[in-house]
């Protein structure tokens, strides 16, 4: 794009270029994709997997706003890549340590029932998090 003025012309830069795939978001140099299919915790790590990716690991209150309200929009709750492992501590599916969590009210629960622990993590359309069963379905990827 070229604006011409009286003696000028001024060139304005294109727009940067996304580092991500045409169906990401991108953000802190990260790519994010909601995927509205309904899938078990497992399941849902694995299609994040094939895409060589994970489910979304949030390290800071800004990375929890932006998947709050940019990406989930109100639209569903959503597994995130923390789970519970076996001594009770929580781990992020890529490594990340844990120092931030954004917790609903009285959770983690970790209520064990005849179908099993809840052991994975899943953040409601409005940001809580809430740990549930691994089997249960909730929105794929983030």
């Amino acid at each position: 794009m070229t604006i011409k003025q009286t003696g000028w012309i001024i060139s304005t830069p294109s727009p940067p270029k996304s580092p991500c795939p045409a169906d990401y978001i991108s953000w802190y140099q990260n790519c994010y994709k909601l995927v509205e299919k309904a899938e078990t915790w497992d399941a849902a790590q694995k299609a994040c997997e094939q895409e060589k990716g994970n489910l979304a690991s949030i390290d800071m209150s800004y990375d929890q706003a932006f998947i709050a309200g940019a990406v989930l929009q109100g639209k569903a709750d959503a597994w995130i890549g923390l789970r519970r492992q076996v001594l009770g501590s929580y781990a992020w599916t890529d490594g990340w340590p844990v120092f931030f969590t954004q917790w609903g009210p009285g959770e983690p629960t970790n209520i064990k029932d005849e179908v099993g622990e809840e052991n994975c993590v899943e953040m409601y359309d409005d940001g809580r998090w809430n740990d549930n069963n691994c089997l249960w379905t909730a929105v794929l990827c983030l």
